[in-house]
């Protein structure tokens, strides 16, 4: 079975029709994402945080440095997956990636309680899955969609909060019958059943904007040396090296801390699933409301959102609004890729689009690296998580300060076309 994206059907259905050839694409997107490299490699980590701590003895900041060895392996990695993707198209990248990665994972179920061995396995399983992180994906999603833009990439980002949602619950069973050397290999066998077979049959490319048959020097959009020095993709960046600071390491801590405040391991599942459910409703609701209010203002209300979770999660919450922090938060998980994703063809078109994307991602994972070291580095020298969730909350401040300053300088340097003017730099 071949998908034929440029079908009639295509051809003869705009993009505000379900019928629209895009749309199979974004949703094969999401369920391909479900199991991705960002569910798998940044979302599960603190799941197995406890059974680590149990089998091997080892400390929990011993075993939570893989997630900052996973961030700082992206950010390394990221610049290459979008030249990749710019270069060859995001497809024949992604194809032969999926079942390197699905193996690598799997690898896991025989990990030694030797610490530098599952450190250099958090390098390789993140360097090997290279072409699978969402850049791929929202790359080939945007190339279909110009005035549904955002809907189509809230689609295609609500995998990974469908795969937040349901893979603690697949994990935590799993773990709790047959441990969690058999929660690695229970994720393989996924991300083999569930996204290659997405990858191969439906998620391509619109034709005609295929890397291989448009040439760069035609490509539209404006050049990278001339985008990565406007004050709109400065602005970009220092949004999401804040949002990386933050977000990976209440991902990956959520869980334990939880824990300490009294929840049961089981209460702190459901609600690490509760925030990977409104992962979903983040990405689908910032979807809709971007493409008819200013993405930078819908991403700031989130932000303002994200810092009464960290407030309420510094003192120690432990009843019913635990589960409002995980939705708040899981809300600005939702929404960040998806404004990210438009505000880069939105103000630079699809000419650079990969290597843009690349660099602001690494960016991310950078802050992402230093947020998942720096808060349990604070537990550790002050007894609790209060500490560095109350700087979380001031970071989340000074985000949503930039988001507001990043709509007026966006506004400014457009052109009465809505393009961004490279001249105002």
């Amino acid at each position: 079975m071949k998908f034929q994206a440029n079908s009639g059907t295509s051809q003869a259905y705009g993009e505000t029709s379900w019928r629209y050839g895009g749309w199979p694409v974004a949703i094969a997107s999401m369920i391909a994402l479900m199991f991705g490299p960002s569910t798998v490699a940044v979302l599960s980590l603190g799941i197995f945080i406890r059974p680590l701590e149990a089998d091997f003895g080892w400390s929990r900041m011993q075993i939570a440095l893989a997630s900052t060895i996973v961030s700082y392996t992206v950010m390394v990695i990221s610049p290459l997956q979008g030249y990749l993707v710019d270069r060859f198209g995001a497809r024949s990248v992604m194809l032969p990636c999926i079942p390197l990665f699905a193996m690598a994972v799997g690898m896991m179920y025989f990990l030694p309680p030797v610490p530098w061995v599952y450190y250099a396995a958090w390098i390789a399983i993140p360097a090997i899955g290279i072409g699978i992180f969402p850049l791929s994906y929202l790359r080939v999603v945007s190339s279909w969609f110009d005035k549904r833009l955002g809907l189509a990439i809230g689609i295609a980002n609500a995998g990974i909060g469908l795969g937040g949602a349901v893979l603690p619950l697949i994990l935590n069973y799993l773990i709790a019958t047959h441990g969690w050397r058999v929660g690695y290999l229970g994720m393989a066998v996924l991300v083999l059943l569930v996204s290659f077979p997405a990858v191969l049959l439906f998620v391509r490319e619109k034709p005609g904007t295929e890397p291989r048959t448009v040439r760069q020097s035609t490509a539209a959009g404006i050049d990278f040396r001339e985008a990565v020095r406007s004050r709109p993709f400065l602005m970009l960046a220092a949004v999401f090296v804040l949002l990386g600071l933050i977000n990976t390491a209440l991902i990956v801590h959520q869980i334990p801390l939880l824990i300490d405040a009294g929840l049961t391991p089981q209460r702190a599942a459901m609600v690490q699933a509760t925030f990977g459910m409104f992962v979903i409703v983040g990405r689908l609701a910032t979807g809709l409301l971007i493409d008819f209010l200013a993405a930078p203002l819908v991403m700031m209300a989130l932000v303002l959102g994200a810092t009464a979770a960290c407030l309420f999660y510094a003192f120690g919450a432990t009843g019913d609004i635990v589960f409002v922090c995980a939705a708040l938060l899981g809300m600005v998980l939702g929404a960040e890729f998806d404004v990210l994703s438009y505000l880069l063809k939105k103000y630079f078109g699809m000419k650079s689009f990969g290597k843009l994307y690349g660099i602001i991602f690494a960016v991310f994972q950078f802050g992402a690296g230093a947020g998942a070291a720096l808060l349990p580095l604070m537990r550790q020298a002050s007894g609790s998580y209060r500490q560095g969730l109350l700087l979380f909350a001031v970071a989340t401040l000074v985000c949503a300060g930039l988001l507001f300053l990043l709509n007026r300088m966006g506004r400014s340097d457009q052109t009465a076309d809505g393009a961004l003017n490279p001249q105002h730099q």
